[in-house]
């Protein structure tokens, strides 16, 4: 699978016209799906840092533009990387809003770290997820409905962080430490072919 590089990672949010702040938010979350995937890899998890990195970057290339066409930004971002060429990333983005239950079952995906990590980066600090969430109801909260939604997923994530962190060496409060110790930009991300 062709995975792209930092450099066209970085061409690909220009292309889109991603702005500043939305880059430096997907860096965070980057930084922090690729601390998370070291941990889990270092439990014998098989996660591609390479691709982790580079769902983590991209996650986000089309929320500017579906704020002018009114789309889904996770499906028009998926669409979008599937027609520049790089298809193993477009999962990761087309999956990093919504979390089904189904999700939560091992083996980890690089979609469900880069999901989890983007629970946790509030604009582009990591917070922990009752931060996060408090911010998204207050935010996004805005009938009953939509607040009790908000609730049931805050409660899905819980169960997701109990689960990730189970197989690794350090607890949640931990993560935002785990983070800064991730070289930005990150050195060893060539955007390598895997098999």
């Amino acid at each position: 699978m062709k995975i792209p590089t930092m450099i066209q990672c970085l061409e690909l949010l220009r292309t889109a016209r991603v702005p500043p702040h939305i880059v430096a938010h997907s860096a965070e979350v980057a930084r922090c799906a690729v601390a998370l995937a070291r941990r889990l890899n270092a439990n014998s998890h098989r996660l591609d840092e390479a691709l982790v990195w580079a769902g983590g970057l991209l996650h986000d290339v089309a929320k500017e533009l579906s704020l002018k066409t009114g789309e889904n930004h996770a499906r028009l971002g998926a669409a979008l990387l599937e027609q520049w060429g790089f298809p193993a990333v477009a999962p990761i983005v087309r999956d990093h809003i919504e979390l089904d239950p189904s999700m939560l079952q091992e083996p980890f995906s690089e979609s469900l770290v880069v999901n989890y990590a983007d629970k946790r980066v509030k604009h582009d600090e990591i917070v922990t997820l009752d931060e996060r969430f408090a911010d998204l109801v207050t935010r996004y909260g805005t009938t009953a409905e939509r607040k009790a939604l908000l609730e049931r997923r805050w409660r899905l994530y819980q169960t997701l962080e109990r689960k990730l962190f189970f197989h690794t060496s350090i607890s949640p409060e931990r993560l935002a430490e785990e983070a800064r110790k991730v070289p930005w930009p990150p050195v060893l991300f060539d955007g390598a072919e895997t098999a």
